[in-house]
């Protein structure tokens, strides 16, 4: 829907601005930044503002205001930004100190000026506050002090990379946070480490919920044979690491039903038989074979906070995630699964959990940790609007 913007505190509530790079939710990091703006909206009016789109415009979407200015990121400029973030930091700490000459440039080229019209649209909008998302957005902050430099300001990290997590050039961007959110206690202590002021750094997790009607019918291709799933990103031709672990697995359990879900396709393996059905696309197929399944393979692991493998602890589904991966988490400290850091690791691991006793001791710890830390709507927002110093009301807790 389109049309003109509200005028700025039409509704007499605190007006928030949320500046986002993609305004999105198909990854994990657009997901987690909607959940939060949304969180935003039970109390202030939330307008969203980013450079996506192909010319200026202000849109309704749900209860957001969003403000496209027309002028994106360009996915060239943010890929050359994260190669030279990853290989500076693989050369070696660069610690506190400058930067090589250049370095900088190179890291903001094509990056701020997409940023400047949003100076134009906080100046009309006179929001009481800001909340940034993902702390590469330097453009954004300086829109944001360009206009109001006295405006108090709350950074949702998105720390997906810990290289870029505590690279020095972003480190003005947590300094000029009040209060910085992460999703996970792994990203919320890197952040704390790296920059200090843990006092300021609030973890939110996200609000996620197991879906009633998942456990009324299984997928039609694996029934509820207390299959293996495993949640591949590799197509079912592929012939990199992670396609080569999804075949190890239906090759190492030749007697027990292997699930896969690949890119293009869903294969169902038995006794070396295999079923194909079409990709699996929406949440709800994703949950029913999670939630049949013994156990969930997470061989992504998610950038963010792997929804999938918290989802799986949600259905009392332990987890087998990689031991690199934001899902160990999940599986350490909620206490819901296993890790592994190669092919030998992988198959022991499968291995212990289709022992009925072990299963049953990670699923019945997986899921209240789960539910504890990710299953309540309630909770989450109760941490966002605390975070950006709001009460339920909407008003600053320091009125």
């Amino acid at each position: 829907m389109n049309g003109p913007a509200p005028s700025p505190g039409s509704t007499g509530r605190t007006v928030a601005a949320v500046l986002v790079p993609h305004w999105e939710s198909k990854t994990e990091e657009g997901w987690l930044t909607r959940q939060v703006a949304g969180s935003l909206a039970c109390a202030t009016e939330v307008h969203v503002i980013t450079p996506d789109g192909t010319g200026a415009r202000a849109s309704t979407d749900g209860p957001f205001t969003v403000h496209r200015t027309g002028t994106p990121l360009r996915p060239e400029a943010e890929a050359r930004r994260d190669y030279l973030v990853a290989s500076m930091a693989a050369t070696g700490p660069t610690g506190d100190g400058p930067l090589p000459v250049g370095a900088a440039a190179v890291l903001d080229r094509d990056l701020l000026e997409p940023w400047s019209a949003a100076g134009g649209v906080l100046a009309a909008l006179r929001p009481d506050l800001v909340v940034v998302a993902d702390h590469r957005s330097v453009g954004a902050l300086a829109a944001v002090d360009r206009v109001a430099p006295e405006l108090p300001v709350t950074l949702v990290a998105l720390g997906s990379d810990l290289d870029s997590l505590g690279f020095p050039h972003y480190r003005p961007v947590f300094d000029r946070a009040g209060t910085v959110l992460a999703v996970t206690e792994s990203e919320r202590r890197a952040i704390a480490d790296r920059h200090g002021g843990a006092d300021r750094v609030v973890r939110i997790g996200a609000p996620l919920a197991a879906n009633p009607s998942a456990r009324s019918e299984p997928n039609t291709w694996v029934g509820d044979t207390e299959y293996v799933f495993v949640v591949s990103g590799s197509a079912s031709d592929a012939h990199d690491e992670e396609a080569e672990l999804t075949r190890l697995l239906r090759l190492r359990f030749p007697d027990n039903p292997v699930g896969i879900a690949h890119t293009d396709t869903f294969c169902a393996w038995h006794r070396g038989r295999v079923e194909e059905g079409w990709a699996i696309e929406r949440s709800s197929d994703m949950a029913r074979l999670m939630a049949w399944a013994r156990v969930t393979v997470d061989l992504r692991g998610g950038r963010l906070f792997a929804r999938r493998s918290v989802e799986s602890l949600l259905y009392g589904t332990p987890i087998i995630v990689p031991a690199d991966s934001r899902a160990r988490e999940h599986a350490e400290r909620g206490r819901g699964g296993l890790w592994f850091a190669d092919a030998a690791e992988l198959t022991w691991c499968v291995e212990a959990l289709l022992q009925p006793t072990t299963r049953a001791a990670l699923s019945t710890q997986g899921r209240a940790y789960a539910e504890d830390e990710y299953g309540s709507t309630d909770r989450f927002i109760a941490r966002v609007l605390d975070g950006c110093g709001l009460s339920a009301a909407g008003a600053p807790v320091n009125a």
